[in-house]
């Protein structure tokens, strides 16, 4: 077992905080992206999906690449991808140009979430400590961060002046920060038994044979995280009927709710199973968002504040119900795989892409055809559905009282 300096606990923080600001940065400012498109829901909805189909080509190689290149230097060259496709956002008024946009986007999204992940889980091996779920509460910090300071500025500073200062910043301490790993982070190699590893068709058949349970589980735990991502900002604004800055809030209440309840997980550990989290965690979230939001919508016609109140709770407490699902059933998946960390988060990430492709457009039209409100009952009884996957947890404590 190693012991994890403080220096590296801090950088490793850093990047996944630095990865929750940049990459969330555009997410509180959709209706600006919206107004610059000149599109309606359908469309948008749509726009944003196809920008899966970038990570779904990055993350079929994914997994190989990182074991091939290491993690440093495939970090560097991913987030370098991603924020230079988020720079030019702003500056795109065609729905072609924004298409390409997001798939260039999407790839450099896949690189970043894969190597940082890897890393992680390689150190958690080597320390013997739960430190993914914490660091995906950092990562949920980090978005928090960057759609609480959406509000103060949305009114005062143009969306280019955002993007483009914010993701400047943003690569330059990720820069700062890798280099500060660079001794820690895992080099690249070709040992023996490297082409079992290959994310060949042979490879990714028999990982979807093995583990497509843990796979579809996990995929609709995280769809309200997803929803929230592209709808909460838009919700708020249209079906609330709130100002740009309010609008912004429930997406920040369900930032909150994940922090709260990822930066706990490992003191929840101390009293509850895996098992019981999975189950009763998506009953809890997918319920009281689900009411809640209905609530919110039929209140708001009359009292848009009150609206505005009963929507920041159902994101709130849809937020702590969502969060123990991607860090459990990562965490589950390498556990139960043959494979290696790396290429199980690269297919993990590669199956939850190729279903939010299409769930995403589902949902994009029932917004433009019904209400956003109705759009979001989809991820709602989706992470209810999770519930049902409870057995794929440990009946054992995971940390001892």
């Amino acid at each position: 077992m190693i012991t994890i300096s403080k220096e590296e606990s801090f950088y490793t923080r850093a990047i996944f905080f630095l990865f929750g600001v940049g990459v969330m940065m555009i997410a509180p400012r959709t209706p600006d992206i919206k107004a610059n498109l000149h599109v309606n829901n359908g469309t948008l909805g749509t726009l944003f999906s196809i920008g899966t189909i970038g990570s779904f080509v990055a993350l079929v190689y994914m997994g190989q690449i990182v074991q091939r290149f290491g993690t440093r230097n495939v970090l560097i060259f991913a987030s370098t991808w991603l924020y230079a496709a988020m720079f030019v956002q702003p500056h795109i008024h065609s729905t072609w140009l924004f298409a390409l946009d997001q798939i260039a986007a999407a790839m450099g999204w896949a690189g970043y979430h894969i190597t940082i992940n890897t890393f992680s889980l390689h150190r958690q091996k080597l320390s013997g400590i739960p430190i993914l779920p914490k660091l995906h509460g950092t990562w949920s910090a980090g978005a928090l961060i960057t759609a609480v300071i959406a509000v103060g500025i949305t009114s005062h500073i143009t969306l280019a002046w955002h993007i483009d200062v914010g993701i400047s910043i943003i690569w330059a301490i990720t820069m700062y920060s890798i280099f500060k790993l660079r001794h820690v982070m895992i080099p690249g190699t070709r040992e023996p038994g490297d082409s079992e590893t290959k994310a060949s068709v042979k490879s990714i058949k028999i990982f979807l044979q093995e583990e497509w349970i843990i796979l579809i589980g996990c995929t609709i735990g995280i769809m309200l995280e997803v929803g929230t991502n592209d709808w909460a900002t838009l919700y708020t604004k249209e079906d609330i009927g709130v100002s740009a800055s309010l609008s912004i809030l429930p997406y920040i209440s369900f930032g909150l709710g994940m922090i709260l309840g990822r930066l706990n997980l490992h003191i929840v550990y101390r009293y509850f199973t895996e098992r019981f989290l999975i189950r009763y965690s998506a009953i809890f979230g997918g319920v009281t968002f689900i009411v809640l939001i209905q609530f919110a919508s039929h209140f708001a016609k009359s009292n848009p504040h009150l609206g505005l109140v009963l929507a920041f709770l159902a994101f709130f407490l849809g937020g702590i119900g969502s969060a123990f699902i991607s860090p459990m059933f990562t965490t589950i998946a390498t556990r139960k795989s043959r494979f290696p960390a790396g290429f199980v988060v690269a297919q993990m990430a590669l199956f939850n892409t190729s279903i939010f492709f299409f769930t995403k457009i589902i949902i994009s039209w029932i917004a433009q055809s019904t209400s956003i409100t109705t759009a979001l009952m989809v991820p709602g009884v989706l992470l209810l559905l999770t519930s049902l996957f409870a057995k794929l947890g440990s009946e054992k404590l995971s940390v001892k009282r």
